[in-house]
């Protein structure tokens, strides 16, 4: 068993570190969100304009250009914050086991607070692909209207 100090310091820490699993993670969809609204918006704006047929050839550049920096820095900012999540989730693991959440009979006889599985889940999480793939996929539709208009 851990020493009293021990554990009531780890008492603070574990709620601190489970909002700020949850905080990046909101963090990332809002980015997302904003960053696929900004796209959505250079779309719409695009096909709605009536002088999209008169753009000279460095005016559709530039466009793309903005739309691909937009995209870029969106990107950089969600790995950011994937980068510090999956730094947070890997010690609030840690916090748990050393709070015996993965230990048998710590509420129940033969059971554990939390499955063993958890301790690893956080490894196989995919939502920082959908967030890119929202990104890129937006942006490639502006890149294309643009191209094609």
């Amino acid at each position: 068993m851990i020493a009293e100090t021990v554990q009531q310091i780890l008492t603070v820490l574990y709620p601190l570190y489970k909002e700020e699993v949850y905080r990046r993670r909101e963090q990332m969809m809002r980015l997302t969100v904003f960053g696929s609204l900004g796209l959505i918006t250079m779309l719409v704006a695009f096909l709605l304009s009536p002088q999209k047929n008169q753009l000279t050839l460095f005016d559709t550049l530039f466009i793309e250009l903005a739309c691909l920096i937009w995209c870029g820095l969106f990107c950089a900012l969600i790995l950011q914050q994937q980068y510090r999540h999956r730094q947070a989730k890997q010690v609030l693991v840690q916090l748990e086991q050393a709070l015996g959440f993965y230990e048998e009979g710590l509420v129940a006889d033969h059971q554990t607070l939390y499955p063993g599985r958890w301790k690893t889940a956080w490894l196989g999480d995919r939502t920082g692909a959908l967030y890119f793939t929202t990104l890129c996929s937006l942006t490639g539709l502006l890149l294309l209207a643009l191209i094609f208009s």
